[in-house]
């Protein structure tokens, strides 16, 4: 399917409601998942937050939640002993690791040739310039370059997946039009969220 009959089919489904009304329906279907949904859902959101990608969430937190405290709960103990005087290294368990002989596989042809690369917000009107810069990779941040308030790494998303469908626009105030050039950057992302 073409990648803009793919982003007009995902949104056909929803008829105009009120963002009290996608809320609710979609903490009706999320209902046993221990999941509640309190920020604002637009349809744009909904086309994101689908019952099947907030299912995976639920359980992705189900199976790593435990680990997650106990990977926090150990960050703030090795904080501690830093702060005592005690200094980082490398862990006994991965010494077999450290002492054999291994590499990695080389990384795609596309990321071979990072000498310039932009690094910026997930935003509609950077992710266009940053790839139609002439820059080699562009890495959409959506930790250190991103405030992460519940609109941001929502709409983030939705540019990201625009981006890359190659379906991405932006009209500015004043009326001036963007959108993809035919050659474009690599588009890479850094999702890591140091909120968790």
């Amino acid at each position: 399917m073409d990648p803009k009959q793919r982003v007009a089919k995902i949104g056909a489904h929803l008829a105009p409601r009120s963002t009290l009304d996608l809320r609710f329906s979609l903490n009706q279907a999320l209902r046993g998942e221990d999941i509640q949904i309190t920020g604002t859902v637009t349809e744009d959101y909904a086309e994101i937050l689908t019952p099947a990608a907030l299912h995976f969430v639920a359980q992705l937190a189900r199976n790593f939640e435990s680990t997650r405290i106990a990977l926090l709960n150990n960050r703030e103990r090795r904080q501690q002993e830093i702060k005592a005087g005690k200094l980082p290294d490398f862990l006994p368990q991965t010494a077999n690791v450290r002492n054999s002989s291994w590499k990695v596989a080389p990384p795609p042809a596309e990321v071979q040739d990072r000498r310039v690369e932009i690094t910026g917000p997930a935003t509609r009107k950077m992710i266009i310039n940053a790839l139609n810069s002439g820059a080699n990779c562009y890495m959409a941040d959506l930790e250190d370059a991103n405030s992460p308030t519940w609109a941001n790494n929502i709409e983030s998303q939705i540019n990201l997946r625009d981006a890359v469908l190659g379906v991405i626009s932006w009209k500015s105030p004043d009326g001036k039009e963007y959108k993809l050039n035919e050659k474009t950057a690599v588009l890479m992302s850094d999702l890591a969220d140091g909120t968790w």
